[in-house]
């Protein structure tokens, strides 16, 4: 029996490192696809459920917030047309320039975004 037990550890922990990629950090409330101790950085969306927007597995980098605002996060989602994924971050500092870490209604995460010039 501890042997069954032993091989059923080992796979479990098995699938959970096969999924280690940026693809796996989404934590949305109580549910979620990986350990709150494998986070290293909480985000917030509009409606203030908090998901993991940078995990352990990410070289870490500087922490810290530019001058603006983010722009309005839109109600709904346009159609794209260019097809581009966003660079997603945590911080401002993830982004390039002057650009912002902003939620993304659309994608349901941070990206980097241009700021707002008008509030």
């Amino acid at each position: 029996m501890k042997g069954v037990s032993l091989a059923i550890l080992c796979c479990v922990l098995a699938a959970a490192s096969a999924n280690n990629g940026r693809g796996s950090t989404r934590f949305f409330g109580t549910g979620g696809h990986q350990s709150p101790s494998q986070c290293r950085y909480w985000c917030r969306n509009p409606e203030n459920q908090v998901y993991c927007c940078e995990n352990t597995f990410e070289p870490e980098g500087p922490v810290g917030t530019k001058p603006l605002n983010c722009p309005i996060v839109r109600p709904t989602c346009p159609f794209n047309v260019r097809g581009l994924r966003p660079i997603t971050c945590s911080n401002d500092y993830r982004c390039g320039g002057v650009d912002k870490c902003c939620f993304d209604r659309c994608l349901q995460e941070h990206v980097c975004k241009p700021p707002s010039f008008f509030g």
